[in-house]
């Protein structure tokens, strides 16, 4: 771990936070690809597409089926590049996935009553300033319209995890058409 950084991670760890293997796991992934299911992306044996030698059956009688014998190189080529690259990204993915929606859930909640939290403070800041300029009490905020606000934006929380684990299921968020368009 390296500087700042594994300060941070020192004392989260020292903390009891529960978070403190998510982060950990986030800039500093293992490197065994069955570790949780996290995404490596070097695979460790570079181009996999390196070893087919398309002469290799080229000697080879037509009979013999020089070409559907270079066709299953390929095709083990594909797979080994498959199940280095993609699988542990699907895999790490798949895992996330929940009866009620993704593991991302409790931390998206957390972060949203934050964020009402803040902006509510930062508004109730505003109009004390604002009433102590003209030397006047100033007035609290509604408690309801913070309620609502609350609400609201945990249930729009609610709803944006069950279309990320809808999307995770149905072809994993679009992994496929967007491993395309790289490629072109």
């Amino acid at each position: 771990m390296f500087g700042r950084m594994g300060n941070y991670l020192q004392q989260l760890q020292q903390s009891g936070n529960p978070n403190f293997q998510q982060v950990q796991d986030f800039y500093f992934p293992n490197p065994d690809a069955t570790y949780r299911g996290a995404p490596t992306y070097s695979g460790g044996m570079g181009n996999p597409y390196a070893n087919i030698n398309p002469y290799r059956y080229s000697y080879m009688d037509a009979k013999e089926n020089p070409g559907d014998k270079l066709f299953a190189d390929l095709i083990r080529a594909q797979t080994q590049d498959y199940m280095t690259r993609f699988a542990p990204i699907e895999n790490f993915l798949a895992s996330e996935i929940t009866a009620t929606g993704t593991k991302a859930l409790a931390g998206d909640l957390q972060r949203t009553r934050d964020a009402i939290d803040t902006s509510s403070a930062n508004v109730q800041g505003t109009m004390n300033r604002d009433a102590a300029r003209y030397g006047v009490d100033a007035q609290q905020l509604d408690q309801n319209t913070m309620t609502s606000a609350l609400v609201g934006g945990l249930n729009a929380t609610r709803m944006r995890d069950s279309d990320r684990r809808l999307a995770l299921l149905s072809g994993m968020g679009g992994i496929t058409s967007k491993a395309q368009q790289v490629g072109r």
